[in-house]
């Protein structure tokens, strides 16, 4: 079983979401087994795991439930996420609970490096 077993089921909420989903979840799995290699904690690597679910939640209905952001198809997933991610910080998310907000935060800098190839 891997990290990210049924988050495109999670994310569905229009049709044609699902090559979207696809591009994005192989980004997070390798993510998350690369935390796992490093030897993170159990907890840590849940955390992280749910942030990442959560963000790729995120951009699924922003696309395709608000249409406010574009999709092409034509990007990788690594492409996709860097539109919502930089060295700083994560899109907001739960701007109600400011302690998930850090968790987001947290794990999209750490993704961030990931993608561009920078230790985590």
């Amino acid at each position: 079983m891997g990290f990210t077993d049924n988050w495109e089921d999670d994310w569905h909420i229009a049709d044609g979401d699902e090559d979207l989903s696809r591009r994005l979840i192989p980004v997070f799995e390798s993510y998350l087994a690369a935390l796992q290699k490093k030897g993170v904690a159990k907890s840590t690597l849940n955390r992280h795991a749910g942030s990442c679910h959560a963000l790729g939640g995120y951009i699924v209905d922003r696309i395709f439930n608000y249409q406010w952001d574009s999709y092409e198809g034509a990007e990788s997933g690594e492409e996709i996420l860097l539109h919502y991610l930089d060295a700083c910080d994560g899109p907001l998310i739960h701007q109600d609970n400011k302690s998930w907000q850090r968790e987001i935060d947290t794990t999209c800098r750490k993704l961030y490096k990931f993608i561009n190839n920078r230790p985590i």
